[in-house]
């Protein structure tokens, strides 16, 4: 499905936007904008000395200026990605000795709180890594306070405006070779040979039989902003080196304007006139063509070589010493005159304005696409999602709570909490059992002890101990409690008078009595049975049935009995029930 992407560019002095629909096959550029940045109105003095109300809303012009681009276009968008303003953020170079992701995400905390003159409670910050050489790790490490970060959230929430990710606008120009918006410059091709076309992706220069075996060409990003610039180089789409330092158009303007005695005002417009912009008034055209205005432009890029060349030199010293394939310029001075030949000196290559390849070259007029760059840059950094790097600096208390991410994050902590409600689960019924145990063998010992002095032995088993109680297990428990003459007794007594009775058998095992014997009718037997019930050790008497006899017609029957006195005999011996 595709989803609608807004790059937001918070310059100070306009904010540019770029609305990308992003797809699963590439991008398209839906509409671009800029809105100018209103005055800044005249600071008024604090108790303390110092001014009021812009420490309070720093970039309330930049949320003023959003909503009103957003009102008047109408735009509707999935998500946002912005660059934070101005040079507030910093970034720097990280080296850990190892390659494990997990080793680094565990450690370069401490190595970003060494370098920063801030607790790292304080500030919000993010980091992505640059390469791997000779088995350590270059991450760029991108950090701003908390305070600014909120304050610039907060004024975007006033604009309507959540943006899933805050980055420095360094790293952000990647994307644009990433993604294929840059065009190659032109290059000598082979005898027989078609060039590349001008609108044509950069990376698709040099491609072609052997190229896997070369490193791609490395390149340069320079964005001439109004109060800063950003450098970025970039090779194969992936970003080796970003820095944002303070210089930019409003320098060459506060030059221009000391030079010739002119206000801050018509020099920007010098400036502006000079990079291709709105023709001058003539009360301006004269200071135009003043040799001093030339001078004083190139001492006032002193400042833009010196910090290009530094950061080059660092580039060179970890990636070695590997040709700029070409350096393209851009921001709102990209096309000021005299500006490629300033820089030349310091690249291997062409340098040139930015151009755009299809489809952005199809949207964007070459002319605005040096000043929409970063926009641009932004909003495919939201189109490449993963693969633009991991660098965003809402993390933590200010992330983006409506962000998959996110959810996984919380899913991630969540995991972990139950897996260490599992554990303390389990730990404290080891406890439980192990308390249980040692009470159980105090309740043995107790036991065995109690044994030990009425018994004199300990049984390891508690019936053995009782059966020795109650006599089982002695001599004198093998002794019959009732004889045999007492069972013949018993049975003589029970036998009814009056009934005909012979018994030819009488047997009687340890607990069990059995009869055979004759009677005159059948219903003597039940008689007999019954009879018997009654006697204390021939309760359970039950009767067999009986047969009449053919010979005599008599009635053969047969009684069986359990000996209940014995167990009686064993509790109360001679007592007669």
């Amino acid at each position: 499905m595709a989803q609608r992407i807004l790059g937001l560019d918070l310059g100070a002095g306009a904010v540019k936007a770029v609305l990308v629909e992003s797809a699963f096959r590439g991008f398209e550029i839906v509409d671009t904008a800029r809105a100018p940045l209103e005055p800044q109105p005249p600071l008024a003095p604090s108790p303390q000395g110092g001014a009021a109300g812009a420490a309070a809303r720093p970039f309330a012009r930049h949320a003023a200026a959003v909503r009103a681009l957003l009102d008047a276009r109408g735009w509707r968008y999935d998500s946002a990605v912005v660059a934070f303003p101005g040079t507030g953020g910093s970034t720097s170079l990280v080296t850990l000795p190892f390659t494990d992701p997990r080793r680094i995400a565990q450690t370069v905390g401490f190595e970003v709180e060494g370098q920063i003159p801030f607790d790292l409670a304080d500030v919000s910050w993010d980091w992505q890594p640059l390469g791997v050489r000779d088995g350590k790790t270059e991450l760029l490490v991108a950090v701003v306070r908390k305070e600014e970060l909120a304050a610039l959230l907060a004024a975007l929430a006033e604009a309507g405006v959540d943006p899933r990710a805050i980055v420095p606008p360094g790293p952000a120009y990647a994307a644009l070779g990433l993604a294929g918006a840059l065009a190659a410059s032109p290059v000598p091709a082979a005898p027989g040979a078609p060039a590349a076309p001008a609108d044509a992706p950069a990376h698709a220069a040099g491609i072609g039989e052997g190229a896997a075996a070369t490193p791609a060409p490395a390149e340069a990003i320079v964005d001439v902003g109004q109060e800063r610039t950003s450098i970025a180089i970039v090779a194969g789409g992936a970003c080796e080196a970003a820095r944002t330092f303070a210089f930019g158009a409003g320098h060459l303007a506060r030059a221009l304007a000391r030079e010739l005695g002119v206000s801050e005002a018509d020099g920007a417009a010098l400036v502006a006139a000079e990079a291709g912009g709105p023709a001058l008034p003539p009360a301006l055209a004269d200071s135009a063509t003043d040799p001093r205005a030339a001078e004083a432009l190139q001492r006032a890029l002193v400042p833009l070589v010196r910090e290009l060349r530094a950061t080059l030199r660092a580039w060179r010293a970890r990636a070695g010493q590997r040709p700029l394939a070409r350096l393209v310029l851009a921001g709102e001075v990209a096309r000021l005159a005299g500006l490629p030949e300033v820089l030349a000196p310091e690249v291997e290559g062409t340098v040139a304005p930015l151009a755009l390849a299809s489809p952005a070259y199809d949207r964007i007029p070459a002319a605005e696409a040096p000043g929409l760059a970063l926009a641009l840059a932004l909003a495919l950094r939201g189109h490449l999602g993963a693969r633009a790097g991991r660098l965003n600096l809402r993390r933590g208390a200010l992330a983006f709570t409506r962000d998959f991410e996110h959810l996984k994050g919380k899913v991630a902590r969540l995991g972990a909490y139950a897996a260490l409600v599992v554990v303390l689960a389990i730990l404290s019924a080891g406890v439980k059992v192990f308390a249980l145990s040692r009470q159980e063998a105090a309740l043995d010992r107790a036991l065995c002890d109690a044994e030990t002095k009425i018994i004199g032995r300990c049984f390891s088993n508690f019936e053995e101990a009782q059966a020795v109680l109650r006599g089982r297990g002695t001599v004198g428990a093998a002794l019959p409690r009732v004889s045999a003459v007492d069972l013949f007794a018993e049975l003589s007594e029970k036998v009814p008078e009056g009934v005909s009775v012979r018994l030819d058998r009488i047997e009687i095992t340890k607990d069990k009595l059995h009869l055979q014997g004759t009677t005159d009718a059948a219903e003597h037997v039940d008689t007999i049975a019954t009879s018997l019930k009654g006697s204390r050790c021939f309760s359970d008497a039950r009767s067999g049935g009986a047969r009449r006899r053919g010979s005599d017609g008599k009635f053969e029957f047969s009684i069986d009995a359990s000996l209940t006195c014995l167990e009686a005999g064993r509790e109360t011996p001679g007592e007669r029930r």
